[in-house]
């Protein structure tokens, strides 16, 4: 068989002149950029030549932070903050326009989930609770005795801001401002009230109006008193809402989500019919050693001020596990300006137990009592990675003011990451169910101002 014939070589000339066309060609396209095959063919951008889009709400913008006063030093003008919000806010004292769900935070963050339970509704569930709970490091309070205590007016209806005083003898033992429902709540042994102190006189007041009564104890956990030609709520209530949020280190996993989700919960409530007299309040709070202590925004009815103050607010400090919970606690009470004749709401939003080392330092549960004087209901939030203790001082604190202990949800077996319908907390599976957060809290502020006008 004769040979294969081997192909000429094509002439350099040739090759030369296929270079001069395509040098150009590749030039205009943007040739620097390597090319790669991508599928069926189709040239791709190499890795790494276009920046990846994320799959998850991306981190929030950083925002300018406000100067930071010395620890334990209050801010008190909302304007003076000029934070980057993440959005566009409205302008200030702008209308909010009416819409089912505020786009910004639809679209910038992963809805958070979470549950609720009552402990004062399953209060034998809950002393089961604190039995069980042996060892955990917090204020031991007996609140076996309870009694939860309603003031009407001639009409049946539920008083709200009255101020009911309780007497041993001529000894102030307790003092309440009743919340939304016309209730407050008194747990005598908690007081340190003697159990050998059968009778207690009990005074009720509103403006010129004045009741007297006696309780009994042992006998109704449930004593109703009536306070005659007393006002109820106003055809326009007033609602004051506080978050008191944890901005410690460890929050910063989520808290970009949880801003968001306050965002959204402000927003909602803003355009509820009819429109509450409504107005917002922050405190923020970290650990001693840390550039503050509390950051005090009293309250403001502009609510695109208040969602540039919370927006600004960045997670730092913090080191150990315990916070400066205590004095947070006391700031949210004490030193912003509730208003009369409002359902007060404060929403507490952290992931660690208070201290209880510290010298000088505040107590919880005197703080907790001091907000049932206020007429302050402190439901409280478990973030992420809330352990043991934290869950037992927020369950306290919820349940000394007769509110609800509220705790993010996740996947199976976590207490933390994707949100799910499960939580390690020590709550029966059966006793609550999971919704968004920012729908959980907003559904809280429609039942306290129902269960204030009577109609829940």
């Amino acid at each position: 068989m004769a040979p294969r014939r081997s192909r000429p070589s094509q002439p350099p000339s040739l090759l030369l002149m296929l270079l001069a066309l395509l040098l150009p060609l590749l030039a205009a396209c943007g040739g620097s950029a390597p090319l790669s095959a991508g599928a069926g063919g189709i040239a791709e951008p190499a890795v790494g030549a276009v920046a990846s889009q994320p799959t998850t709400a991306p981190a929030m913008s950083s925002a300018a932070e406000a100067p930071r006063p010395a620890a334990g030093a209050d801010v008190a003008a909302p304007a003076a903050i000029a934070a980057a919000p993440t959005s566009a806010p409205a302008a200030s004292g702008a209308a909010l326009q009416p819409t089912a769900a505020p786009a910004s935070t639809q679209q910038q963050y992963t809805p958070l989930r979470a549950g609720e339970v009552d402990d004062n509704t399953d209060f034998t569930g809950y002393l089961a609770y604190l039995r069980n709970s042996g060892g955990v490091r917090a204020h031991t309070v007996d609140v076996s005795e309870r009694y939860v205590i309603t003031v009407l007016n001639d009409n049946q209806q539920p008083v709200l801001d009255a101020r009911v005083r309780i007497f041993d003898g001529q000894a102030q033992v307790f003092m309440g401002r009743t919340y939304a429902g016309g209730k407050t709540i008194f747990q005598p042994q908690a007081l340190g009230i003697s159990p050998n102190v059968q009778s207690l006189r009990v005074q009720i007041e509103k403006g010129n109006r004045v009741a007297e009564g006696s309780l009994l104890r042992g006998q109704s956990d449930t004593p109703s008193f009536v306070l005659r030609e007393a006002q109820a709520l106003p055809g326009t209530p007033r609602l004051d809402v506080l978050f008191l949020l944890d901005a410690t280190g460890s929050m910063g996993d989520e808290i970009a989500q949880i801003q968001q989700t306050i965002v959204s919960i402000a927003e909602r409530i803003d355009r509820m019919q009819p429109r509450p007299e409504l107005r917002f309040a922050l405190v923020s709070y970290r650990d001693r050693g840390d550039d503050y202590v509390t950051r005090v925004h009293d309250f403001t009815a502009d609510v695109a001020a208040f969602r540039e103050l919370l927006l600004a607010t960045s997670a730092g400090g913090g080191g150990d596990e315990p916070e400066s919970l205590n004095e947070a606690l006391h700031a949210a009470v004490a030193r912003v300006s509730w208003a009369d004749d409002a359902v007060r709401l404060a929403f507490l939003v952290a992931d660690a137990p208070p201290h209880l080392d510290y010298t000088q330092d505040y107590d919880y549960v005197s703080e907790a009592q001091a907000a049932v004087a206020q007429g302050v209901k402190v439901y409280t939030i478990a973030a992420s990675n809330t352990g043991d203790e934290a869950e037992y001082v927020m369950r306290q604190i919820a349940q000394q003011t007769l509110a609800r202990f509220i705790f993010l949800t996740y996947q199976a077996g976590q207490n933390s990451g994707v949100p799910g319908d499960t939580t390690v907390h020590t709550v029966d599976p059966a006793a609550f169910t999971v919704e968004r957060l920012d729908d959980l809290v907003v559904q809280v502020v429609q039942r306290e101002l129902a269960l204030a006008q009577g109609v829940a």
